[in-house]
């Protein structure tokens, strides 16, 4: 693909997976200039004041970087092949508008990795630019029925399975200590939902060891023993500890969310780990049950794989390694990921 010149807005916080595809998008050839959504120092961690988390609610977020002129600016001095909006749910359809008006050619891009239909998630500002789009990428499937996103207005919508970063998500040596330090029989990574706390504490008072690292699990109350709740996230390399120091390592979806796969459902297994994996038909479309990935569908039956699997250990490896070689040898890379959809939204220009 010819080398396109890219306006990039999205949150730049440690630990982003915004962070990854720009790089991938510079590593593939293309010129990426980036416009924060957050304040410079920004993470993932902040609190937001009470004035944003009334907008918040109110679905009118504000533009805490400045990002609408800082587009307007970019646009305004050289020409531009692609604006990306990365889930930049502040900039404005006037700032599309304006786009447009500038540089007729410039395709506009969406992607997001959550439930747009989610009042929570669809801004009013995105949702009064949804026609302003060439191209509307979701990792929700269900975003792309007729019903949802195009019968809001957007025009072309294109459904895409999730990505994993080879420089991130890789296997790592882990030493004594950081089995210490990161290991459980059982680990799970990510942020604080009702549902999926139910499910660990079941596990925990089924005799496991089960450790999790992520946001908002101060919420939790009531840790039974064997529930090592760490309150902290886990981004790149000790993320990858721990899944590669771990025997187990669960992958929730988010009901809200209407998951039916998630960013970990490729990392997990890119990354050498056993992945034990909520059961839908979409995922098994992905991975082989107890071939590439092992699945679940109740508490009780996350209780009995996990009690197979930890009394297993030739299994574990086996799938773990065979869930690994599935992932290298599929089209799961952001770098694949990222040259389908610009292919996508430029094939009407070429």
């Amino acid at each position: 693909m010819t080398a396109l010149r890219i306006v990039f807005v999205g949150m730049t916080a440690p630990g982003s997976r915004t962070l990854q595809r720009i790089r991938t998008l510079r590593e593939m050839g293309h010129v990426v200039t980036v416009v924060p959504t957050h304040p410079e120092g920004a993470t993932y961690e902040d609190k937001p004041s009470l004035i944003e988390r009334v907008r918040y609610r109110l679905r009118v977020p504000g533009d805490l970087a400045y990002a609408n002129p800082a587009i307007r600016h970019l646009l305004s001095q050289a020409p531009h092949d692609i604006l990306w909006l990365d889930r930049a749910v502040a900039v404005r359809a006037d700032t599309l508008r304006a786009a447009k008006k500038m540089l007729p050619h410039v395709r506009i891009i969406w992607y997001a990795e959550d439930d747009m239909m989610n009042p929570h998630h669809l801004s009013r500002w995105t949702e009064h630019a949804l026609p302003l789009f060439d191209l509307w990428v979701t990792t929700k499937s269900a975003n792309a029925r007729a019903d949802e996103m195009p019968a809001k207005g957007a025009a072309r919508v294109l459904f895409v399975d999730n990505s994993y970063d080879p420089a991130v998500h890789r296997p790592v040596p882990v030493s004594i200590h950081d089995r210490r330090t990161f290991g459980s029989d059982v680990s799970f990574v990510g942020t604080y939902e009702q549902a999926r706390a139910q499910s660990l504490a079941d596990l925990a008072r089924a005799g496991f060891d089960v450790r999790v690292w992520g946001n908002g699990w101060q919420r939790l109350r009531d840790r039974p023993p064997g529930l090592r709740i760490e309150d902290r996230p886990v981004y790149d390399v000790e993320y990858a500890k721990v899944v590669c120091a771990s025997r187990v390592n669960l992958c929730f979806l988010r009901k809200e969310n209407r998951d039916l796969q998630t960013c970990r459902s490729i990392e997990i297994p890119a990354m050498g780990g056993l992945m034990l994996h909520e059961r839908n038909a979409e995922i098994a479309g992905l991975f082989k049950e107890n071939e590439t990935a092992v699945f679940f569908g109740s508490d009780s039956e996350l209780i009995e794989r996990c009690k197979a699997l930890l009394t297993d250990d030739q299994t574990c490896l086996r799938i773990a390694r065979d869930g690994h070689r599935a992932v290298l040898a599929g089209h799961f890379r952001h770098e694949d990921r990222l040259k389908l959809i610009l292919d996508r939204a430029t094939e009407a220009v070429q």
